[in-house]
């Protein structure tokens, strides 16, 4: 998830971040270079080796950082609580999404935004059965992560009501190179 066409995904989306943050699976926390305009930031990951990574980079970026080793099913935090939830390469490997979703669905303010950078369900009927046909083996070598996604439509049947997003393929293998990045909102009556 370092790789140029990667990091160029990140660059596009994490500078929209404003207000507390809340970064699901932060990984080892490679979006801190791309922050601005942020009070503060807290984050959710449940490996431990990342979770230590993030924090020397957190220090290295000059990010207070506030980190749980947890996963984004049941998130401790009170509602409507962030101004921006982020995700980056997180959705594929959280087991219930739909729960993460409406998690995070709570504890977005009314007027926040969910910002995500995601790989996911190729639009290609070929790339995405050899998605369906590699998801047991990737799923084992990397850490849950499921190949064959449909990250607007998970997004959408989370209830999140405005969903503004572009897709395409980023250089690199197909079955792993279609990308989903924009945004999400809760809108003003639902929460």
């Amino acid at each position: 998830m370092q790789s140029k066409p990667f990091t160029k995904q990140r660059m596009k989306i994490i500078p929209m971040a404003r207000g507390r943050v809340l970064e699901i699976g932060i990984g080892s926390g490679l979006n801190f270079k791309y922050y601005n305009n942020i009070s503060e930031v807290f984050a959710v990951e449940p490996d431990g080796i990342l979770l230590e990574k993030a924090k020397v980079r957190a220090q290295q970026n000059n990010i207070s950082l506030n980190i749980q080793q947890i996963s984004a099913e049941q998130l401790p935090f009170e509602d409507d609580f962030f101004d921006t939830v982020i995700s980056t390469y997180t959705m594929c490997s959280i087991a219930n999404l739909s729960l993460a979703l409406n998690e995070i669905k709570r504890v977005l303010k009314k007027e926040g935004k969910l910002i995500f950078s995601e790989h996911g369900k190729a639009p290609d009927v070929n790339i995405y059965n050899w998605q369906k046909r590699l998801n047991p083996i990737q799923k084992r070598i990397a850490g849950g992560c499921q190949l064959d996604v449909n990250i607007p439509v998970v997004i959408k049947d989370s209830g999140f009501e405005t969903l503004s997003f572009d897709s395409m393929y980023i250089p690199g293998p197909k079955f792993l190179s279609y990308h989903y990045w924009g945004t999400a909102t809760i809108g003003q009556e639902n929460g």
